[in-house]
């Protein structure tokens, strides 16, 4: 038996033939990704974004927030992530609007991202088998399908890319490799911010990896310079965090005001408990978590929950002292998983498998190191153990596999979406919108009259039954729906334009003339065409009124 395990550990102390294996073993489990078209956000941040279509606008993506780029220019959201639009720009530049090549994107940075976990795991146990395996767990887990087989979920593995790369060379420069490295970690460090927003926990991770593998004999002054050398990656933080807020302006404040901050806390004991469950056991995994908010402190779920993650979080700490490898496996979970756990609101909802990417490198670590201290301890086993070890990788490589193909197009994903959210009006408009874009309005027109059962004042399902009965010649009903959809969405530039056309129908000229200067005021560059027209007749409207007027 002991033979066995030794044949493990001897292969497994081979770096490059492992950094092989995960590089393939998590290509090939996405390899089917590749045939999967444009969905969801991918259809206006790629094939309807003129942004990365030309190499010159790249300036602009440093100086403006995701949306505002690319749909319209009078709405703002908390999303900075210049090297994202970046990554779609250079894709473009390649490939043009061929889906696959993105995909192929994705899968490398997917790849590379769990061969910079096993490394990372190499230095951090001291040994390679258990940094193999949590990599082979990572590499393979199906919560990070959302991540990879969705283009525009590319943001988790790039930040995860940069997050891992420099995170690594601090523990080069740690481990005397030279100045150089920490010089290149902190740039990299920038690099995982401009990626996406969840790369700002790296210093809080390195004070914690810094209090959890301090030598004993390590003299108090280097233990400070190295403490101070962190703060250095505080101020980028700070820096970042500034241009930021500079860039963004008031959309940060307009997206942080509602729902309340005591209820988001409340509902996100049970969503962080959620999150352990489907990285320990994936099962019921969602295309769309339909969270209810709770309400109150005293809610019984809400305590319960509360008292359970008390119990892990407790558990956690009381590693510290006793083995702080698995201190700093678990504390790597509970640290980069703050900023989505809802203390800033979370759109469009409060829980999400994409944002477990990060997160779950630390379960994935913990998940390896206990699995090889099991097969140390009972060489009597070893063999059942290598058996069930492959059957784990084999059953979770099987349900990623399956689960890419959800994202093979939009009916299929926003069918799905619906399924897994039924109660949900965002499930059930975007469906409508693909059926209507498959020209099945039959089937549109009940998914978005669902929405709208769920929720009357519904903006996007009122705007596209008022597109219905525009088209339909039912002005009144059309302007009544638009105006319901203008309240819940005074900024969509479409409801304007539509809504005024049948107000001309109806042959109120002057509220249909307001619109219309609302819609100019709104819309964005890929109006132009109907930028021009609406111009034109406004001009001829003011020129009409002011020879009345002289008159």
């Amino acid at each position: 038996m002991k033979s066995e395990e030794t044949i493990l550990e001897k292969w497994t102390q081979k770096p490059f033939a492992s950094s092989l294996v995960v590089i393939l073993l998590s290509l090939v489990v996405y390899i089917n990704s590749l045939w999967g078209n444009f969905i969801w956000d991918d259809i206006e941040q790629i094939v309807e974004n003129p942004a990365i279509k030309d190499i010159g606008n790249i300036p602009s993506f440093f100086t403006s927030d995701l949306w505002r780029l690319i749909s319209n220019p009078t709405i703002g959201s908390y999303y900075y992530r210049p090297f994202f639009l970046l990554s779609l720009a250079v894709d473009y530049n390649l490939w043009e609007l061929n889906p696959f090549g993105y995909h192929i994107t994705n899968l490398i940075l997917n790849a590379l991202a769990s061969f910079l976990i096993y490394q990372i795991g190499r230095r951090l146990f001291l040994n390679s088998t258990p940094a193999f395996l949590g990599s082979m767990l990572f590499a393979v887990h199906p919560v990070h399908v959302e991540s990879v087989a969705w283009i525009s979920g590319r943001t988790d593995p790039m930040a995860a890319l940069f997050f891992l790369l420099s995170f690594y060379l601090y523990m080069l420069f740690k481990d005397g490799k030279g100045f150089v490295m920490l010089v290149f970690s902190l740039i990299i460090y920038l690099f995982s911010l401009l990626s996406k927003e969840i790369g700002i926990t790296l210093p809080l991770l390195l004070l914690v990896y810094e209090l959890s593998f301090k030598p004993q004999a390590e003299p108090k002054h280097y233990r400070i310079k190295y403490l101070k050398v962190v703060g250095v990656y505080l101020i980028i933080s700070l820096v970042y965090l500034y241009m930021r807020a500079l860039v963004l302006g008031e959309a940060i404040g307009e997206f942080s005001a509602s729902p309340p901050i005591e209820k988001r806390i409340y509902t996100s004991f049970g969503v962080i408990l959620d999150y352990i469950r489907i990285m320990v056991l994936p099962v019921n995994l969602k295309l769309l978590y339909d969270v209810p908010l709770k309400e109150s402190i005293f809610d019984l779920q809400v305590i319960s929950s509360l008292l359970l993650l008390c119990a892990v979080f407790i558990a956690t700490l009381l590693t510290y002292r006793k083995d702080q490898m698995v201190f700093f496996a678990a504390a790597w979970f509970f640290i980069t998983i703050l900023p989505v756990s809802n203390i800033v609101p979370l759109r469009p909802t409060m829980m999400a498998e994409r944002y477990l990417y990060i997160p779950s490198i630390g379960i994935c670590l913990l998940g390896g190191l206990i699995l090889y201290r099991v097969y140390q301890a009972s060489s009597s086993l070893s063999p059942y153990l290598n058996v069930l070890i492959f059957l784990s990788l084999i059953i979770l490589s099987a349900i990623t596999f399956q689960r890419n193909r959800l994202w093979k197009d939009e009916v299929t994903y926003f069918a799905k979406m619906a399924e897994d959210a039924p109660q949900n009006t965002y499930a059930h408009h975007n469906l409508g919108e693909t059926y209507r874009k498959a020209g099945n309005m039959d089937n549109a027109i009940k998914e978005w009259q669902a929405a709208i059962q769920l929720y009357p004042l519904h903006p996007e399902a009122n705007n596209s039954l008022a597109n219905v009965a525009l088209m339909q010649g039912n002005y009144p009903e059309a302007v009544r729906r638009y105006k319901i959809a203008i309240q819940g969405r005074p900024e969509n530039p479409e409801s304007h334009y539509n809504i005024a056309l049948a107000l001309e129908r109806l042959g109120d000229a002057d509220e249909a003339i307001s619109h219309y200067r609302e819609f100019i005021r709104r819309a964005s560059p890929k109006y132009q065409d109907i930028i021009e027209q609406v111009a034109a007749k406004l001009r001829a409207h003011d020129i009409d009124k002011g020879q009345h007027e002289g008159k």
